[in-house]
């Protein structure tokens, strides 16, 4: 179910959503470059999403409108 599926995703960016990265574990002992950042959300979601139904592809975190990264494990 879509609505789900985008309920769980809302509610796992709202916790980094205006945050100083860098006070928030990891980052606190991590670098919150978009590529580790890209793998946070990656298996942060897919731990929540992991329920069989739903296989998470990939993460692509964008930093500017031509600069981005992407997880995949």
């Amino acid at each position: 179910d879509f609505s789900e599926v985008k309920s769980v995703i809302r509610n796992f960016v709202e916790r980094l959503d205006h945050q100083f990265l860098n006070d928030l574990k990891p980052f606190d002992e991590l670098n919150p470059s978009a590529e580790n950042l890209a793998k946070y959300v990656h298996d942060g979601l897919g731990k929540q999403l992991g329920n069989g139904d739903i296989r998470l592809q990939a993460v692509t975190v964008w930093e500017t409108d031509t600069s981005s990264a992407t997880y995949r494990p």
